[in-house]
């Protein structure tokens, strides 16, 4: 994984759409004793899941929500919709009510909430949520008494988000592979040549066909980043690693990269416009981001003291899963395989994708 100008993170042709692998399902399940506890998300394009550990890395407490079980009153297929055949996307207001159920499923294993001290999290990579001004405001004063599905339902510009298995981006994609010159180009500033699930192309798209729309959306988040508000009490910043998953990210210089803003909003002054919905991006992956909304201290019994930390993708966070070295490697299996291998080297190919590492500069 790259981070600064060492140390990347090389995935295959198609990036995994499966759950970091959960490392934690081979360790033994207690929570005895006083200690802290930590908690881990990962939302899927099919399940939230919730795990609790101990400081040992011993699994305490666990609980999930399917959406296609649990949910399918949203009327999604495996979690998503399909209004087009190239077009794929989830309901937010999904993401939303699954963070409730699923809190209420831990607390009913007898987790004890009150003794987490940190949350974090994974989610699905690219995917792009949009808030409104009502939305932003909304999160900052959360009611214990209702859900956050009937306080933030509204507070979106739009309703859905785009999935990676999205394919609806095309001529977006020509766009972005030709605006440096060659695809090549492309990959040796973001780490990636354009893809139509990477959230510049489906962001340009956006703007282009629901200009109105683009217009009343305050902030941009990626999904990880959204869950990550969702706890924070406020839009969180998008972290190190799944930023580098948009093609918007200049990597060596390590900030938005103006022209290829300029190329998703259509014009350099708009380019600018989308920086600020977009927001500065977190480059501590293991500091803290604040604590907890009050929301979860009133009606579930959390501790003002829990913190909240940078959430970053399903795969940043399979890297994390093991303890690996500057040239190790890992395969995870899932809806598509993928090849992760930490290196030193960042020698941009269209054929791979280079991310920042989430946690540690020069792997």
């Amino acid at each position: 994984m790259y981070r600064t100008p060492t140390g990347v993170l090389m995935t295959s042709k198609n990036p995994t759409t499966s759950s970091p692998q959960e490392f934690y399902c081979i360790l033994t399940m207690s929570s005895s004793g006083s200690g802290p506890l930590y908690l881990g998300f990962d939302l899927s394009t099919q399940q939230l899941k919730a795990v609790v550990i101990t400081s040992a890395l011993n699994v305490a407490h666990e609980a999930k929500v399917d959406f296609d079980a649990d949910l399918a009153h949203h009327g999604i297929t495996k979690g998503v919709f399909h209004p087009t055949p190239k077009e794929v996307t989830a309901p937010v207001a999904m993401w939303l009510e699954a963070v409730d159920l699923v809190l209420s499923r831990l607390r009913e294993t007898g987790a004890p909430l009150d003794r987490i001290r940190g949350i974090s999290g994974a989610g699905q990579q690219h995917g792009s949520v949009f808030w409104n001004k009502a939305g932003e405001e909304t999160l900052s004063k959360l009611d214990a008494k209702a859900t956050l599905v009937e306080q933030l339902k509204g507070g979106f510009s739009c309703e859905t988000s785009p999935n990676w298995q999205d394919a609806s981006t095309q001529s977006e994609c020509d766009a972005f592979d030709k605006v440096l010159g060659t695809e090549e180009d492309l990959a040796k500033v973001t780490g990636s040549k354009a893809h139509h699930r990477f959230t510049g192309p489906q962001i340009m798209k956006f703007k282009k066909n629901n200009p109105d729309v683009y217009e009343k959306t305050t902030k941009i988040s990626l999904v990880s980043s959204f869950l990550a508000s969702v706890f924070l009490g406020s839009v969180a910043p998008i972290d190190i690693s799944d930023v580098c998953g948009m093609n918007l990210w200049n990597i060596a210089e390590g900030a938005w990269d103006w022209r290829l803003l300029s190329l998703a909003a259509g014009s350099k002054e708009d380019g600018e416009i989308l920086r600020r919905k977009l927001g500065d991006v977190r480059s501590d992956g293991g500091g803290s981001m604040g604590a907890i909304s009050d929301y979860y201290v009133q009606r579930y019994g959390f501790s003002k003291e829990c913190q909240i930390a940078p959430f970053t993708g399903d795969n940043p966070s399979t890297i994390l899963s093991l303890p690996l070295r500057a040239g190790d490697a890992m395969v995870s299996l899932g809806t598509s395989t993928t090849f992760l291998m930490s290196t030193p080297h960042f020698v941009a190919d269209p054929a791979v994708h280079f991310f920042n590492h989430p946690t540690t500069s020069g792997l």
